[in-house]
C-alpha cells in the first residue's frame, strides 16, 4: 500500500462522551471512528446504487415467467 495523505477532522462531542472515552485509553478511537465513517460511506454508496437501479428498473414491466426459467433457456441456447 502506498503512502496515504491524511487530513484533520475536528468535531464537538458531549463532555460525558469524551470522559467515557478517556476511561478506555486502550481503544484506538481514531481508528474506530475512521472505520465507522468508512462503513457508513459504503452503506450510503450502496444505497445510492440501489436507488439508481430501482430508478432504471421502474419502467421495465415484470415478467410472469420465473427468472430461473429464463436463465436456463438462455444457457441451453448457447
Amino acid at each position: 500500500m502506498g503512502s496515504m495523505t491524511t487530513t484533520t477532522l475536528s468535531i464537538r462531542i458531549r463532555k460525558e462522551l469524551k470522559e467515557a472515552m478517556e476511561r478506555f485509553q486502550d481503544v484506538d478511537w481514531r481508528k474506530e471512528i475512521e472505520n465507522f465513517i468508512e462503513m457508513k460511506l459504503k452503506e450510503l454508496e450502496l444505497s445510492r446504487i440501489l436507488d439508481t437501479i430501482d430508478e432504471l428498473l421502474k419502467d421495465i414491466p415484470t415478467s410472469s415467467e420465473p427468472a430461473w426459467k429464463s436463465v436456463r433457456e438462455f444457457r441451453d441456447s448457447r
